[in-house]
């Protein structure tokens, strides 16, 4: 009787070691998921290119972001802010596919190129270039808006006062989209991809009030000079905000 137990029990060791040599492959055969869906915030490089370049026109660099947002979930950001959330499945360790009902029956497949890199729909013409950046606050405005405001952070100086009263008064923008010392406004916000207004080659930035008043310019950034420009709107009221650039408003030298 004692035999027969022990012969059971090697019988039954034996076949979960083979349980488990047959299955070991297949774990094997399974994915890892990339290492790039860990880095939250990414953002396309033309238009990081844009800004490092003190370019004239946000609104045609291709403002593009992925949010890795959960395990399996993102969101993809186009024109500066429609989302679209989806979930990805693993393709391979450096790629994977992006799918959600806002995409329809497309999906999008990321693959990553290196440390500092991945391509959606690598190969095609719609290929897009992303770039890692950072967003310790996880600011709701998203990462692109992010970074154009600590592009234009800082505290400037008025070089053409135009006989203002309080010309002296030095003017703070931060990246949080605050202003201080800049005439009764307190925040500011700044359209990229073309997404709220247009203004043509220009970039756009609003400065308002607590009583919710808008006051549109035009900007162009030359290192630590700020321009900023008049706007004279040619659409109605029921279109897309559109402006024609007039005289210059103001010219603001940041402070080392």
């Amino acid at each position: 009787m004692r035999k027969i137990q022990i012969l059971c029990l090697l019988f039954l060791a034996v076949a979960m070691g083979q349980a488990c040599q047959n299955g070991a492959p297949k774990e094997a055969e399974k994915a890892k998921t990339p290492a790039f869906t860990a880095t939250p915030y990414w953002v396309s490089s033309t238009f990081v290119d844009a800004l490092e370049a003190d370019s004239d026109s946000l609104a045609t660099a291709q403002c593009y972001e992925l949010q890795f947002i959960g395990k399996d979930s993102v969101i993809y950001i186009y024109g500066g802010w429609e989302a679209a959330p989806g979930t990805f499945t693993v393709v391979d360790d450096k790629t994977i596919e992006i799918s959600g009902e806002m995409f329809g029956d497309a999906t999008l497949r990321i693959t990553q190129v290196s440390d500092q890199e991945i391509v959606m729909d690598l190969g095609t013409d719609r290929e897009v270039h992303f770039r890692p950046v950072e967003n310790h606050e996880h600011d709701p405005r998203g990462a692109a808006v992010l970074l154009v405001g600590q592009h234009l952070a800082g505290t400037y100086i008025r070089e053409n006062p135009f006989g203002r009263t309080n010309a002296k008064q030095p003017i703070t923008l931060n990246a949080d989209g605050t202003v201080k010392g800049f005439e009764a406004y307190q925040t500011y916000q700044v359209p990229v991809g073309g997404d709220l207004a247009d203004a043509g080659d220009g970039n756009m930035i609003y400065f308002s009030s607590s009583k919710q008043e808008l006051f549109p310019l035009a900007w162009t950034k030359r290192g630590d000079t700020l321009d900023l420009w008049t706007l004279e709107r040619v659409t109605g009221v029921d279109e897309k905000p559109y402006y024609e650039v007039g005289r210059m408003y103001d010219r603001l030298i940041r402070k080392k």
